[in-house]
């Protein structure tokens, strides 16, 4: 049985959801394909998948909002959280479940007590059927001192690979606006779609507008996150229909990364 096959018995899954997937180029919300990924994430729900989702989107909801620079972090992030909560929540409402949100720092994984207090926090919601989602909390996250050590994330890639091995999951999906990491850029017309990675660190410098993330941070992450040799990671493109349900059944789709010990 090949490592694609054996998703479909995946019970543990961080989804992480980028900007670009939620938010068009014109800086509107992509209202279908919330839809689509909420309808998604119910049906893996209904399969008993116990399922954390890490969404972008706050900052280039409210940057679209006030009509300002998505450089201005911060104010973005806080003009546009509420709207991206309230857009999930009501979204999930149609599908009977329950979401609850969670905006973290990296001080949240600086001692073991932090961690752990996080970790029984999402268990709980979970186990109360509840959707945690969770965002990096950049109106505040960026005001670290010069003397502070350096942080645990920067972006929400990593959170979700973070998270991923805290809650020990079985598979931590990407979902980004390009099919997978290619061996060139994909707007290159000799660009080919990698299939898998083992293990292995690839020059992926493909950088998003909106978001602070790229396929780079994705690898990174993603390899991050499957040195816990029982977990595997798929970066996929988040506006394909199904891809959830497609990753899970064991489909050729995305590129799929492995720890290098993965048989």
């Amino acid at each position: 049985m090949t490592t694609r096959n054996k998703l479909a018995s995946a019970d543990d899954i961080v989804i992480k959801v980028g900007t670009k997937v939620l938010i068009g180029a014109d800086g509107s919300v992509a209202y279908e394909v919330v839809r689509r990924l909420v309808r998604s994430i119910a049906r893996l729900r209904s399969r008993g998948c116990r399922v954390v989702l890490v969404s972008s989107g706050a900052v280039g909801i409210g940057a679209s909002a006030l009509g300002i620079s998505h450089q201005l972090v911060s104010v973005c992030a806080a003009a546009g959280q509420s709207v991206l909560t309230s857009l999930y929540q009501q979204a999930f409402c149609e599908h009977g479940m329950h979401v609850a949100q969670l905006l973290v720092t990296a001080e949240d994984f600086a001692t073991s007590f932090r961690r752990a207090k996080l970790t029984q926090t999402l268990r709980h919601l979970i186990d109360a059927g509840a959707l945690p989602i969770l965002n990096e909390n950049d109106a505040i996250s960026g005001c670290q001192s010069e003397n502070d050590s350096v942080p645990a994330f920067s972006e929400n890639d990593m959170l979700a690979s973070l998270i991923a091995r805290e809650l020990q999951a079985d598979l931590l999906v990407f979902l980004t606006d390009v099919d997978g990491l290619y061996d060139l850029h994909p707007q290159n017309p000799d660009a080919a779609l990698i299939a898998e990675l083992q293990g292995e660190h690839v020059d992926a410098d493909a950088e998003t507008r909106n978001g602070r993330g790229g396929v780079r941070a994705k690898v990174k992450a993603a390899i991050h996150a499957t040195r816990e040799r029982h977990t595997v990671a798929v970066i996929a493109n988040g506006r394909t229909p199904n891809v959830l349900e497609r990753i899970l059944n064991g489909d050729q789709i995305g590129t799929l990364v492995t720890s290098a010990e993965a048989k």
